[in-house]
């Protein structure tokens, strides 16, 4: 896997040099390319101007967000930069804001996945996150920036890593108070058959690899009968290099960041906070 961002997970005084790495594979995603039927040639799109009807450059698009019906607000690119920027806080932290019970989240929050890994000097404090959150049953609630977007997650740890799940902002979900759902039926003699039926239909874990995907299986036995051809293929991004860096005692970190947190009376620490005992 190649990292696509690091930084620190930080929380009290702890500094926890850590990289992000996507946990999704791309290759087993089911895509298609369009192609020119007469000569299977790849399709592009190209920019026109509605009312001039030409080919427009990238040097003269903008963006405009429509503030009203027909009524347009431009933003430069250096505009929209700057704002990201400012709302991202211009580090590299994972500030952890609180700890919270997994269940008091919302699944149709969850947005993208990611897997965390420590990075040199950081691995003894990733094994305590990670085995402390697994006790307490709890994941944490994060705030950091990707990709110059600021934005909301949690950590939720696993046997080996530690993931990173993206939140969709709560404006974002829709609310079902207005849907044709029944009312409560608690004491039904219905809902005591149906909790029956699912005590029999249940199992300790779930296993998914006993429910591949049929689709890919099917596709791959189509595409296996057709005659193949030779695609040009877009050339692939450039590498990335990351830093090594070191944080400080671990115990002593903790005991401190424990105090902090009770003299302050709420959860987490301020970022200013954790770069004090930053990366030794």
């Amino acid at each position: 896997m190649r990292a696509i961002w690091s930084g620190h997970i930080t929380f009290g005084l702890i500094s926890i040099p850590v990289s992000l790495y996507s946990a999704v594979e791309a290759s087993e995603h089911v895509s298609f390319r369009l192609l020119h039927r007469k000569d299977n040639a790849p399709i592009k799109y190209k920019k026109f101007c509605s009312k001039e009807d030409k080919e427009v450059p990238n040097d003269e698009i903008v963006k405009g967000f429509e503030v009203s019906k027909g009524e347009y607000s431009l933003v430069e690119k250096e505009e929209l930069k700057k704002v990201e920027e400012e709302a991202a806080g211009g580090d590299n932290d994972i500030e952890v804001l609180q700890f919270v019970e997994f269940g008091a989240l919302n699944p149709l929050s969850f947005d993208t996945p990611y897997y965390t890994a420590p990075r040199k000097g950081g691995e003894k404090a990733y094994g305590v996150l990670r085995e402390a959150l697994l006790e307490s049953e709890r994941v944490a609630i994060i705030r950091f920036a990707l990709r110059t977007k600021p934005m909301l997650g949690t950590l939720i740890p696993g046997p080996q890593a530690i993931s990173l799940e993206t939140l969709r902002p709560f404006e974002e979900l829709r609310s079902p108070r207005d849907l044709p759902i029944p009312a409560s039926t608690k004491k039904s003699a219905e809902v005591k058959m149906a909790k029956m039926l699912i005590d029999q239909m249940s199992s300790e874990e779930w296993d998914p690899t006993a429910h591949p995907n049929v689709y890919k299986k099917a596709l791959e036995k189509l595409l296996a009968s057709k005659r193949r051809f030779a695609v040009a293929a877009p050339q692939g991004a450039g590498k990335t290099g990351k830093a090594a860096e070191n944080v400080v005692d671990l115990m002593e970190a903790l005991k401190k960041s424990l105090g902090q947190s009770k003299g302050a009376g709420r959860p987490g620490a301020r970022r200013s906070s954790a770069r004090k005992a930053g990366a030794a």
